[in-house]
């Protein structure tokens, strides 16, 4: 009957209606973490783009009052916001390929693939490589 038993249910249900409304509360009540996990599930549970979108926005915008704090689902998040590209460097940076490899394997400039790393590191919170194999085995293995 709690608001933290109406998220397990809207999760279950895959309610993104529901876990959209159980962020409000989750944020109304100081809750910012939980309250952006809720909304980042809701993003993958709309059918509608639009809410979608708008849950997803608020998602991102309570996590980056966290701290820097990672769930599953916020990281599911910001891997979504990499380019194709960056995300095909950070799979194979993730599996310890350098910079040098990487570069040759895709035929880019070593310093066009720390670009990308760079950037990618700022979108998903990291600081290094050394957070990538986690980022993406927590996507992989936690769907939200």
């Amino acid at each position: 009957t709690g608001v933290f038993a109406a998220h397990a249910d809207a999760l279950a249900r895959g309610d993104g209606d529901a876990l959209d409304q159980v962020a409000e509360q989750l944020r109304a009540r100081g809750f910012l973490l939980f309250a952006a996990e809720a909304h980042a599930q809701a993003a993958r549970a709309h059918r509608d783009p639009r809410a979608a979108r708008t849950s997803r926005t608020r998602a991102l915008a309570l996590a980056r009052r966290c701290q820097g704090a990672r769930t599953p689902a916020l990281s599911g998040l910001a891997l979504g916001e990499l380019t194709a590209r960056q995300r095909q460097i950070v799979d194979l940076a993730a599996v310890g390929l350098s910079n040098r490899e990487i570069a040759e394997k895709l035929t880019l400039s070593v310093r066009t693939v720390g670009n990308h790393l760079y950037s990618a590191y700022a979108r998903l919170g990291a600081n290094d490589r050394a957070a990538l194999p986690w980022l993406l085995s927590t996507q992989d293995a936690c769907p939200a």
